[in-house]
């Protein structure tokens, strides 16, 4: 964390080099040594892991195309060796450390379960604290992004007078990593309010995608109303979020009364319901259609089929007949 005169990737040479990154404001700061192994894509793995803590793996030249998450080069162009001092420190080596954790969890491509759990094992308040200090003296998108994910996997409601400071001074670059940090600390109702309104910003094409990736976290029917009033026309995101909404059954038959888009969407939603549908972030919730008339569902979904026979709900409405049991739950 200490800005230092020393090369961001040896960390003990001098700066010779500043050089350009993704980043116009955030370029390398390194030592020629150090600068030719960057530009060479064969940076020891200390080298590439003090990079990622500073500038995130994301950046190209430190990305997965070129390095492993440990920090080995894939496809160097000069010959690299790596001693045991080079290697990048390892979850059991710094899981104790809360600093050291922290820099760990920000050279992740994603934040994964050992490293909340590690995460975890730590006081909040410290943690807040330190998620705090990294906020504020980085300008990295990405790193905001790590210390914002923190939150809500780790810190939850402990978090909530930061979360709300946040949005007071609201970043509209940080809407998706500040929404789920506000699933996970604030009262459902205020952080849906808070989202819903920036949402009116998002133009109509961009508005399912930012939707689903703002509000799934909240698994909530307000959702699904908010949904309802919003949606002018379909796409698939509609319904991979109204699936782990908790979606009822007569929902649906009010979303397929009022025909398109709705009706589109509430097809969507219940195949999504199906295992091996092909959204494996959806899959992983286990969704269904809740308080289900069974003898309903085939009259009703065929009715509509009559009405509107087009390929696209032939599909659906086939998938939908041939997985009852797995999609509908009369609880």
């Amino acid at each position: 964390m200490a800005i230092t005169d020393f090369c961001e990737a040896c960390k003990r040479n001098e700066i010779n080099v500043v050089e350009a990154s993704d980043d116009p404001s955030q370029p390398y700061k390194l030592c020629n040594q150090c600068h030719e192994r960057l530009v060479k894509y064969s940076l020891r793995p200390i080298e590439w892991y003090n990079l990622a803590v500073v500038h995130s793996p994301n950046k190209f030249s430190l990305h997965d195309d070129f390095y492993e998450e440990n920090g080995e080069a894939f496809q160097p162009e000069e010959d690299i060796v790596v001693t045991k001092k080079d290697k990048a420190p390892t979850l059991r080596e710094v899981r104790d450390n809360l600093e050291s954790l922290l820099d760990f969890s920000i050279t992740r491509w994603f934040l994964e379960d050992d490293v909340i759990n590690a995460l975890k094992k730590h006081n909040n308040q410290k943690t807040l604290s330190s998620v705090k200090s990294r906020f504020y003296v980085t300008g990295n998108y990405e790193v905001k992004s790590r210390m914002l994910e923190i939150v809500a996997d780790v810190l939850g409601a402990s978090a909530s007078g930061w979360v709300r400071e946040l949005w007071e001074n609201y970043d509209e670059d940080l809407l998706y990593p500040i929404s789920w940090a506000t699933a996970s600390s604030l009262p459902s109702e205020e952080g849906l309010s808070n989202i819903f309104e920036q949402l009116k910003l998002v133009g109509e094409k961009e508005l399912p995608i930012a939707a689903f990736t703002c509000l799934h976290r909240f698994r909530s029917s307000n959702v699904l109303d908010w949904i309802e009033s919003t949606s002018t026309s379909f796409n698939d995101n509609w319904g991979r979020l109204a699936s782990i909404c908790f979606p009822t059954w007569e929902r649906m038959k009010t979303w397929l009364n009022k025909g398109r888009p709705l009706s589109l969407i509430a097809l969507d939603t219940m195949a999504n319901c199906v295992k091996g549908y092909g959204d494996m972030y959806v899959e992983q919730f286990s969704p269904k259609i809740l308080c289900t008339d069974n003898y309903e569902v085939e009259p009703i979904i065929n009715d509509y089929y009559q009405k509107d026979g087009v390929p696209r709900v032939k599909m659906k409405v086939a998938r939908i007949m041939e997985n009852k049991q797995e999609i509908f739950d009369k609880g």
